[in-house]
């Protein structure tokens, strides 16, 4: 178990080191041989460090955004999780917050990674494959930016579930605890099961989110056209904040409510994953048998109420943000 987890981490995160090496040489093919000699000696390290400034304004985007998001709708998620365990009371108002900075250091890091890795990869794939039909580059894009992310993100949520469900008091005790009883796979106890509902997640979730952008864009563009209004092409392509919430609305509403079973598999997965025998098919087969369909739609309502508005204050903030900074690094 333990080999396999790292060796799928590894995968993980050489995903995006290998997209960034296509890109480097990809954009020197056509250089002298001189140039592309000196280029291999200065290493895929410059390459790297390049392809991170070209991203940065989506990294920045992703980092206000996603600490915006997670903050704001924190206590829902506590509720939502207290509910999927079968908790007493688990609307209460006490410890709503509890973990919430653990989840932070997780969560902004993550967001970075996946939303950064995930316009990289969508540009890229773009521009390798101009022919390939949209809704394939972002799903394929959504699904290596997960996995690009997903190292780092579930020992930040293994804290953050024990945490809200009242096993420990604090970030420090959790992890101390964790880690005496488990070591480093304590930490890691749950992460097929959290790439298994992350990765459909945010295909669903990205994907629907473009398709929504492109129309209300095109629609946008139709109501100018009909006005004879004259305008930037550029500007004709930004969404408003009202535009993106709504387009975060809807993708948010579809992506939470069809990965619920998966989420509700991993939350067990990752407060008590001995009781549920420790992988997603075990898990999967004991909820079947002690609720039938009804154990997999637990925590649907809460699910919903907490993504839904969550990713319509992300994609927002992402929007605006990416808006404000879209001559950052320009003149240089």
């Amino acid at each position: 178990m333990a080999a396999q987890l790292l060796s799928f981490m590894q995968l993980s995160f050489l995903l995006l080191f290998f997209l960034i090496l296509s890109v480097g040489c990809h954009g020197r093919a056509a250089q002298p041989v001189v140039a592309v000699q000196q280029a291999d000696v200065q290493g895929p390290i410059k390459l790297f460090v390049d392809s991170i400034k070209q991203a940065r304004r989506h990294l920045a985007a992703a980092a206000v955004a996603r600490s915006t998001s997670i903050f704001l709708m924190y206590p829902v998620d506590t509720m939502k999780t207290r509910i999927q365990m079968g908790q007493a009371n688990p609307l209460r108002l006490a410890g709503v917050f509890s973990g919430v900075a653990g989840s932070l250091v997780g969560q902004v890091p993550y967001g970075v990674l996946t939303f950064g890795s995930y316009e990289m990869y969508k540009d890229f794939l773009l521009d390798r494959f101009p022919t390939m039909k949209p809704v394939f580059v972002y799903a394929m894009s959504a699904v290596l930016g997960d996995l690009t992310g997903s190292g780092w993100l579930c020992p930040s949520e293994v804290v953050k579930q024990q945490m809200q469900a009242g096993m420990y008091t604090s970030t420090r005790q959790a992890v101390s605890s964790i880690w005496k009883k488990k070591g480093l796979v304590g930490l890691y106890e749950g992460y097929f099961g959290g790439v298994a509902r992350d990765v459909p997640f945010r295909v669903a979730q990205l994907t629907t989110f473009e398709l929504t952008k492109s129309v209300a864009l095109k629609l946008k563009q139709q109501r100018r056209s009909q006005r004879n209004e004259e305008c930037d092409n550029e500007k004709s392509l930004e969404l408003s904040p009202i535009e993106a919430a709504a387009c975060g609305a809807v993708a948010g509403t579809i992506s939470a409510a069809v990965t619920c079973p998966l989420d509700r598999i991993k939350t067990l997965l990752m407060t008590d994953s001995q009781a549920y025998g420790g992988t997603v098919f075990s898990c999967a087969a004991k909820i079947w048998a002690q609720d039938g369909l009804a154990g997999f739609t637990q925590g649907l309502i809460p699910r919903v109420v907490y993504i839904a508005p969550s990713v319509v204050i992300f994609f927002t903030a992402y929007e605006l943000t990416q808006q404000r900074l879209k001559n950052w690094g320009k003149d240089e």
